[in-house]
């Protein structure tokens, strides 16, 4: 007696008519499967199949001539249960994952004289919860002049081992991706002040380099009263990074700035008082920035309406910082009253004495 096997793991669809004939029981083999499952374990399989009477047709009888139905012992569902309960080696606690028969034929291909072929296609479907994860075809082809039956037994052992350890290794590599999916976001804010380095018109804030009057290189407004314009303001950017295990990383960089080409001072006042006045705007700009950074540190920020509340806080501070800065030129008279001039130099004085985000 000649026997051959060949397996093989295609990606096929196809479907079967099958006929009414007299039904040929075939009986898994209890006998281990050589590699254990480490990743998940089967938690049930199930046969979604629209017909589940059988499992295909072979040839039969004298000279194979005659069609006969198969199907495994007690149906495919239970059989293959039965079978990977007593044979599979597997964690029980790894992830429960359910296990979809949704295609499972073998078909004659073909006889001549005493020798019969036939294919085996087994579709598998693993299930986490309600969500499909993973879907595979194999199967192969037998070639035998005695009973098919057997061979085919040892095939549908054997794909079964090959699909299964299949979905082992994908689920290694692809459990960490699902599984943050179902966990609530992390989200971990860390917030500092930035410079901007690479633009030449903007002058990022530090104590150690204050403004002066070639800073100022806008055109003057041909009309009104006012001697000079400081444009300084704070502004916000931010990165994030998410982890595999859904962990959710934001850097907030907060920047106080002076546009130079947006700044500017009449011929006629280019003087030290006025330029002391100015570098007070942008000192008032550089304190609201410390405020923002101390307020954004302290915010406990939720991961599904982060740029929200980023913004939110980021309108108030500003609304603040507007604010500050008209009360400051309105008590000062935009810094034609002496007196006052100087109880503001004090106060921004000490203010950014206090703060700690502009000291190393």
């Amino acid at each position: 007696m000649k026997k051959k096997i060949f397996l093989f793991i295609p990606l096929v669809l196809s479907c079967i008519v099958l006929s009414a004939q007299d039904l040929k029981i075939i009986a898994l083999k209890n006998e281990k499967l050589g590699s254990p499952i480490k990743n998940f374990r089967v938690s049930r399989v199930k046969d979604d199949r629209t017909d589940t009477t059988s499992v295909g047709t072979i040839k039969n009888g004298m000279l194979g001539k005659k069609n006969q139905l198969i199907n495994l012992q007690n149906g495919a569902a239970n059989s293959v249960s039965v079978y990977l309960r007593n044979n599979l080696v597997q964690d029980t606690a790894a992830n429960p994952i359910e296990m979809h028969i949704t295609q499972f034929k073998v078909e004659e291909k073909g006889s001549s004289g005493l020798k019969s072929e036939n294919e085996l296609t087994i579709s598998l479907a693993f299930y986490r919860d309600t969500a499909k994860l993973f879907e595979t075809t194999g199967g192969g082809f037998t070639e035998t002049t005695g009973d098919a039956t057997r061979l085919i037994e040892e095939l549908i052992r054997g794909t079964l081992g090959n699909m299964l350890q299949q979905f082992d290794d994908w689920w290694a590599k692809n459990k960490i991706y699902y599984l943050a999916q179902k966990t609530k976001p992390v989200l971990k804010v860390e917030v500092s002040l930035d410079q901007e380095l690479e633009n030449p018109d903007i002058i990022s804030y530090s104590p150690n380099r204050p403004l002066t009057l070639e800073d100022f290189q806008g055109k003057p407004v041909e009309t009104g009263t006012t001697v000079a314009t400081t444009y300084s303001i704070v502004m916000l950017k931010y990165s994030s990074a998410t982890t595999p295990n859904n962990i959710i990383y934001v850097d907030v960089y907060v920047l106080a700035n002076f546009s130079k080409s947006k700044s500017w001072c009449r011929p006629h006042d280019r003087n030290a008082e006025t330029l002391e006045h100015e570098q007070r705007h942008f000192d008032i700009s550089a304190i609201k920035a410390c405020e923002l950074v101390d307020t954004l540190q302290k915010f406990p920020f939720s991961a599904d309406k982060f740029p929200l509340e980023l913004q939110r806080i980021q309108r108030v501070k500003q609304d603040e910082l507007n604010h500050l800065q008209d009360q400051y030129d309105r008590e000062t008279m935009h810094g034609n009253g002496a007196a006052v001039q100087e109880k503001w130099n004090s106060w921004v004085k000490e203010k950014l004495q206090s703060i700690s985000c502009f000291h190393s």
